[in-house]
């Protein structure tokens, strides 16, 4: 059973590789938890899910992630992230480097971020790739694009983002016509009450079917969160718990998927004001 088990990962991974390269992976194990519903999130990880987010933030935060898809595969996937608000009229800029794979295939992705507020509702972000994709004895490729979204907030409990990434569908290969996937994103956050967010958001690559994110965040107190979500194509549900002490966060998750098993994540962010640093 578990050699079939891992001849299933193999074949998955095998046809990700060769029809998805080029995916923009997310970071962030409190998004994660949450079915990866984080584009109205506002942290340090919306170098990778929302740049306009950043536009929120008020104090300087580095942040770094790890996890590792379905446990028996050797696939990691790492990512440190920093954010520095400048003002108000300046805006807030970003940087982030992303390593996912491993020793025979593996893809690098390096992006520098900027966004700013208009007014106390509305930002925009954008952000500039660089890609390297390398496959053992095939050797590597380097590409550039771009991704870009917005955030709204209508009243101060909800919040509307869009978010696009690599608009003009950059051909990866010529020959055979692969292009990166050029990835829609759509969604929601309400916040009922101080001690619950729903999150819900809609994610359309252009050449598979949607798919579908919600999650939920419960804080009993201040200092614990609690998170539940799920995801469709493919389905599977995720958990997770985050503490957050003097302005250290350390977030714990895991996704599930029914046929692969466990993708466990963790995040450990810091965050300081402009005041501390001085």
């Amino acid at each position: 059973m578990k050699k079939l088990l891992l001849l299933f990962t193999t074949i998955s991974i095998t046809l990700h590789f060769a029809f998805a390269s080029g995916d923009n992976f997310t970071a962030g194990a409190r998004a994660a938890a949450m079915g990866d519903a984080s584009i109205t999130f506002a942290d340090v990880f919306s170098t990778t899910t929302n740049q306009a987010g950043m536009a929120f933030m008020k104090d300087y935060s580095l942040g770094i992630y790890t996890d590792r898809k379905f446990v028996n595969a050797a696939i990691n996937n790492f990512n440190g992230a920093v954010v520095v608000p400048i003002s108000p009229k300046i805006g807030t800029f970003g940087l982030s480097a992303n390593y996912y794979g491993y020793k025979y295939y593996n893809e690098t992705k390096i992006g520098l971020a900027y966004a700013r507020k208009f007014g106390e509702k509305f930002s925009i972000g954008f952000q500039f790739d660089y890609l390297r994709m390398m496959i053992f004895e095939n050797g590597s490729k380097n590409f550039f694009t771009f991704e870009l979204g917005f955030q709204y907030k209508p009243w101060k409990v909800l919040t509307i983002g869009a978010h696009v990434y690599n608009p003009i569908s950059y051909k990866v290969d010529k020959i055979v016509g692969e292009r990166l996937p050029t990835v829609i994103k759509f969604g929601m956050g309400y916040e009922p009450s101080p001690k619950v967010l729903l999150a819900a958001e809609y994610e359309q690559d252009i050449h598979y079917k949607p798919r579908f994110k919600a999650g939920i965040e419960y804080r009993p107190i201040k200092y614990f969160h609690i998170r539940v979500g799920a995801q469709t194509t493919p389905f599977n549900l995720s958990f997770g718990f985050g503490v957050n002490v003097k302005g250290l966060n350390i977030d714990l998750g895991t996704a599930y998927h029914p046929v692969l098993g466990f993708s466990p994540q963790l995040a450990l962010i810091y965050s300081f004001s402009k005041k501390q640093k001085k």
